[in-house]
């Protein structure tokens, strides 16, 4: 995955098409061209916002929740709220929080003038004044050109008003290296040894920070590249006594690339020590990381984990993504089984309403000020 690269030069499209005028359709009829303002034929965007036929493990079924084409362009992290609704957050244009029911509902939170959120979490009870506010790792300008590379904005956002403020920019660590390339932010459950801290994934930097409930963000633990790998997903074991950490394998020759199947999940203490053997390995990309409930079927309490494979944020808009993203899930010997295969770059889950949430950002085309509305929502039920 090239994060730390700049993308420059990506080709961008608005969501809304227009019929072009004569002379652009060349040797086809203006009725097969559309202006998104660059000229593409229907045939290349149908393409572009199709939505992946998935596969699933036995006892699971898959449906749509969000088709492409509605309100999601990169729905990067979700949020349960409940039963019935979840929070997701999407770096589109400015950026913005958007509500998702389970009927296929969408309806904007928040609108997002400058820092575009793309994780998010909710301050729990300890959090004092600030409890249930959203707190999001954003990009610190909107549709910045290697907006990788600028240090992330972690902002609170209020679900009342939709109004945004910024909490802090991510510091240096202790190398002297600026904290970017964030990924995800969790809250340490309530009573555990995590308590009392946003813990955020920064990649650029391999570095984990903590912000507290008096706003003050510093840098934990800089993880060893090569005896670690590079941090990406956050969960919690469910005694809450150790962080379960997503890591990704980097080479030393190219640090901006990952290796298949060397991504694992780590298990840490509170002090930062790290178990000396994964929870679990053969990953790629690992991501959002959920534990399904026990009424989740054939697969109930066991761990599920986000991986969206290679990256496409520096494909073109019009070029084929490719549909390696998976879902895993962890049996209770510690064996990894896909459960979803055929996703793009699935990243964001949340269990609820008897079934599980997958976000998809599809074709990552975060440069520029226009882009496709072609994330989308699965959902996954037990049979």
């Amino acid at each position: 995955m090239e994060i730390l690269k700049s993308l420059r030069g990506v080709v961008l499209f608005a969501a809304s098409c227009a019929v072009v005028t004569p002379g652009l359709a060349e040797n086809r009829g203006e009725e097969d061209w559309v202006e998104l303002p660059l000229s593409v034929s229907r045939e290349t965007l149908a393409k572009v916002m199709t939505v992946p036929t998935v596969s699933v493990a036995p006892d699971l079924a898959a449906r749509v929740l969000v088709p492409t084409g509605r309100d999601l362009f990169d729905p990067f992290d979700l949020h349960v709220v409940d039963q019935q609704r979840l929070w997701a957050a999407d770096d589109a244009r400015s950026g913005a929080v958007y509500e998702i029911a389970l009927d296929g509902t969408v309806k904007r939170l928040a609108a997002i003038k400058q820092h575009a959120p793309y994780a998010l979490d909710v301050a729990p009870k300890s959090f004092g004044k600030h409890a249930g506010q959203i707190y999001a790792v954003s990009f610190a300008k909107p549709e910045k050109a290697g907006g990788w590379e600028l240090p992330n904005a972690i902002t609170r956002i209020d679900p009342a008003t939709g109004q945004d403020s910024v909490v802090c920019y991510l510091p240096k660590n202790d190398a002297g290296v600026a904290g970017s390339g964030g990924f995800f932010a969790r809250f340490g459950p309530e009573g555990s040894p995590f308590a009392g801290r946003l813990w955020i994934t920064a990649a650029s930097n391999h570095t984990l920070y903590t912000i507290t409930p008096d706003d003050e963000c510093k840098a934990f633990k800089t993880l060893d590249l090569d005896r670690e790998g590079s941090p990406r997903g956050i969960g919690f074991a469910r005694d809450g006594q150790r962080m379960l950490l997503g890591v990704a394998a980097v080479p030393p020759a190219n640090r901006n690339k990952t290796i298949p199947g060397g991504g694992r999940v780590l298990l840490m203490a509170a002090d930062g020590r790290i178990d000396p053997a994964p929870l679990v390995g053969g990953l790629h990309e690992p991501g959002a990381l959920a534990w399904a409930p026990a009424a989740f079927g054939a697969y109930g309490g066991q761990l599920f984990i986000s991986d969206a494979g290679e990256w496409n944020n520096d494909t073109e808009a019009t070029e084929a993504i490719a549909r390696d993203g998976k879902v895993y899930r962890v049996d209770a010997a510690g064996r990894l089984h896909e459960a979803v295969s055929g996703l793009a770059n699935p990243v964001g889950l949340g269990f609820l309403g008897g079934g599980l949430a997958i976000s998809d950002i599809n074709g990552d085309f975060h440069v520029g000020t226009q882009k496709f509305a072609d994330g989308f929502v699965y959902f996954v039920t037990p049979r």
